[in-house]
């Protein structure tokens, strides 16, 4: 994705270490993931697995995503 390591530590160091999602460090201990944007190409940020997995389950899709949030606050 064009990130060097020197890019990688930083962009930790800006997320204070964690997720830039959810705040957690990676549960599986390994490095943070490299998200990017499937069309530009473009480094959003560092994610969990998880929250990288839910991403691309969701397709990047920020109506579906949005839906799936309005769904879940009307059933709790």
């Amino acid at each position: 994705f064009g990130l060097t390591e020197a890019g990688y530590a930083d962009m930790l160091v800006r997320q204070d270490g964690a997720c830039a999602i959810c705040n957690n460090t990676n549960p599986s201990g390994n490095r943070l993931s490299i998200d990017h944007c499937h069309v530009s190409g473009k480094v959003r940020g560092l994610l969990c697995v998880r929250c990288n997995f839910g991403l691309g389950y969701f397709q990047d899709n920020k109506e579906r995503m949005l839906k799936a949030v309005k769904y879940l606050s009307e059933r709790n």
